[in-house]
């Protein structure tokens, strides 16, 4: 069963939000359906609703593939690659965030402060590695703990971001 999303934007906002006047068509051609299918994914789903004319589309079926599998496991681990090969497509990156959150007081900042420091020797150690030990090269150990800090530091990042946005004054 489709399970309905809390947050906005919702699903179908997403899809309205993407798709140009045209792109309906288009779609529908490159996935062998019809351009109403498409557009119904661009309106609300709701069923309760007479008039209502929207359909899950595929970001509603991804969520319940991800809902399913994070039953299964009682964790998302299992779906991360889901998430990698979207941000691939997208030319981003996806770094899953820990499941606890930091308390909010001032160790937050020393955290993120402490992984950033980690991330530069990193950082540090791949250039030496790759400009003056081994020129050109970087081991595999090295590149796994180059690659595993900045992960961390870009998860202390956004866990601060939330952090900062979760107490800012002037809203």
């Amino acid at each position: 069963m489709i399970q309905r999303e809390t947050k906005l934007p919702r699903d179908y906002e997403v899809m309205d939000m993407v798709l140009q006047r045209g792109d309906s068509g288009e779609l529908a051609r490159l996935l062998s359906i019809s351009p109403q299918l498409v557009r119904a994914w661009c309106r609300s789903p709701e069923t309760d609703d007479e008039f209502a004319t929207g359909k899950f589309g595929p970001l509603a079926r991804l969520r319940t593939l991800i809902s399913m599998i994070r039953e299964d496991d009682r964790k998302p681990d299992r779906a991360y690659p889901i998430g990698r090969y979207i941000a691939d497509l997208l030319s981003g990156v996806f770094v899953p965030l820990p499941v606890h959150h930091p308390a909010a007081d001032a160790g937050i900042l020393q955290e993120v402060s402490k992984v950033l420091r980690e991330t530069g020797d990193a950082i540090e150690a791949s250039r030496k590695a790759w400009f003056e030990k081994t020129p050109g090269k970087i081991t595999a150990k090295e590149h796994s703990r180059c690659a595993a800090e900045i992960d961390e530091a870009i998860v202390a990042l956004v866990q601060l971001k939330i952090w900062i946005e979760a107490h800012t004054n002037d809203r």
